[in-house]
């Protein structure tokens, strides 16, 4: 799947994206299974997306799986059309983004998974990846959020 830059603003701008939600009561209860089932769907289809698995709590944890050209999330429409506009047909690649005020200073980490194209070539890959970024995610915001408490409960 290939987009130049122009045509990824106007996707954005126009809002000819998906967006797909799924919920977990708590990190216990995490399937990935619909998350990955519709991402083999819509990057089939060649659409453009985001797909997140919102985890339930009292700071809940986003995680999602979005299509773009640059690693920055699609709601940032106005950065991304300032970095991507004129640029040539590319590759649309698979993002993964967690987003927790723990997970970094910015309360944001996204790191590349593949290109949709290899993506189709060898999805059980591309979706470990994507599992155990997620699992490595989830541990950290689990021990930053230990050390926190632990840090509210001296300080009591």
């Amino acid at each position: 799947m290939q987009m130049t830059g122009n045509d990824f603003i106007a996707a954005l701008k126009d809002e000819t994206y998906e967006i797909k939600s799924f919920t977990a009561a708590d990190q216990a209860t995490i399937n990935l299974d619909d998350l990955f089932g519709y991402v083999e769907q819509a990057t089939s289809q060649e659409k453009l997306f985001s797909a997140e698995l919102l985890i339930s709590g009292d700071e809940p944890i986003s995680l999602r799986v979005e299509t773009g050209l640059v690693n920055l999330p699609i709601r940032y429409t106005n950065a991304i059309s300032k970095i991507v506009i004129n640029d040539p047909e590319t590759e649309v690649t698979l993002y993964m983004i967690a987003e927790h005020p723990f997970v970094t200073k910015s309360g944001l980490r996204i790191e590349t998974a593949a290109t949709v194209a290899a993506f189709a070539d060898d999805p059980e890959s591309v979706e470990s990846k994507i599992a155990t970024f997620f699992d490595k995610e989830l541990q950290s915001i689990n021990e930053a959020v230990a050390a926190a408490e632990s840090d509210e409960s001296e300080a009591e």
